[in-house]
């Protein structure tokens, strides 16, 4: 998969611009708030219909403007794809070849990019939310089925709770909320395990590659209800739970248990990444983890990603850098942002194009201000 062309419009600092990309790395340099993190949230966006920075899109609409578009023309194999996002106060229109899209469900991972920034880096002493939200984004660009899912969930959540919320609380309304939820949550959790085996699993091996560190990266999967393979089990396990937690629920107006506030703990040779882990072992298991991710991507959709790279070359050593680049095959197209212009290795053999960033303005060629 290749973004081959993308206008920007009204989108944080940019006015309007129109860009065409090649095959291979993208190096955007330029000083800081000038627009390069702008230029990849822009195509994430693409990707998942939302920011990895803010809730509010309005805050993505540039300055005393009304609203914000992004166009993007993907190459996928023989196929052009033109999708378009226009977003304003009044809400958010998808389109793919001009038709409207009603259902974000049928939009979300047709442009698949793949996201590292240093704010991930959190990701293992972060609050529980962040974890579950690396994990429903990047499995929601994978499986419709999930997306669908947890939007169905998050729904029924919200009903459920409003009805805790009521003066006069109707239990067995309830109780017909939680048949079709706790269905959903099984189906949930069932999904997340699956996700994690394989990120594990093929994350274990970038691991070893860029940090030469034979240490042993596990997870564990935190939830009310121990997880197994009689799904059945699990929903009257569930069921049971909801029933114990029937008089907390109401007391605090909320449901307090379910797949909204399960966890991940990663560890490190069985002890807690976030307490244990150095922090170039926390630097070199995100990275291995981001390029799992990338090569699950191939094995369910057929087509490598777009890997963004958000500032993250600072936070690397030279080795690791080389490895990164080398362990990636040259089908995958990389954007990297830096406000330097850090040598690439002759042998990683992909095509670089060099582009600079100035008061939201992308243009290429790059500048020699800041050139290692």
């Amino acid at each position: 998969m290749i973004l081959k062309k993308m206008r920007i419009r009204q989108f944080r600092n940019y006015e309007d611009q129109t860009l065409m990309f090649d095959q291979g790395i993208q190096y955007i340099t330029g000083r800081n708030a000038q627009g390069k993190t702008n230029l990849l949230e822009a195509i994430l966006y693409l990707s998942t219909t939302r920011s990895h920075r803010v809730n509010d899109d309005a805050e993505l609409i540039k300055e005393s403007r009304d609203f914000f578009l992004i166009n993007g023309t993907l190459e996928k194999g023989n196929r052009s794809i033109e999708l378009r996002i226009h977003v304003s106060k009044e809400g958010k229109n998808l389109f793919i070849y001009k038709s409207p899209i009603r259902k974000v469900s049928d939009f979300v991972g047709t442009c698949n990019a793949v996201m590292f920034c240093p704010d991930d880096l959190t990701l293992f002493q972060a609050a529980p939310r962040v974890r579950r939200r690396f994990i429903d984004m990047e499995l929601s660009k994978m499986s419709k089925t999930y997306m669908n899912a947890l939007t169905k969930a998050n729904r029924l959540l919200k009903e459920r709770n409003a009805a805790l919320k009521l003066e006069s609380i109707n239990q067995e309304y309830v109780k017909v909320i939680d048949d079709q939820f706790l269905d959903l949550q099984v189906l949930i959790m069932k999904q997340r395990k699956k996700f994690l085996d394989e990120l594990m699993s093929c994350g274990k091996n970038f691991y070893e590659d860029i940090s030469q560190d034979l240490s042993d990266l596990a997870y564990t999967y935190v939830s009310a209800v121990p997880y197994e393979e009689d799904e059945n089990a699990v929903k009257q396990s569930l069921r049971k739970k909801y029933e114990k937690n029937w008089t907390r629920d109401c007391m605090m107006k909320q449901t307090m248990i379910g797949f909204h506030k399960d966890d991940v703990i990663f560890t490190i040779n069985g002890k807690e990444m976030s307490v244990y882990a150095s922090q170039g072992q926390k630097r070199s298991a995100l990275l291995a983890l981001k390029l799992g991710i990338v090569f699950m991507n191939k094995e369910v959709t057929g087509e490598y990603p777009i890997l963004l790279l958000d500032d993250v070359f600072s936070e690397l050593d030279e080795y690791r850098r080389k490895k990164l680049l080398e362990v990636l095959p040259s089908e995958v197209q990389i954007f990297i942002t830096a406000t330097d212009r850090y040598s690439i290795p002759e042998e990683c053999g992909k095509k670089i194009t060099d582009w600079y960033v100035e008061h939201g303005t992308v243009k290429k060629g790059a500048e020699n201000y800041g050139s290692k």
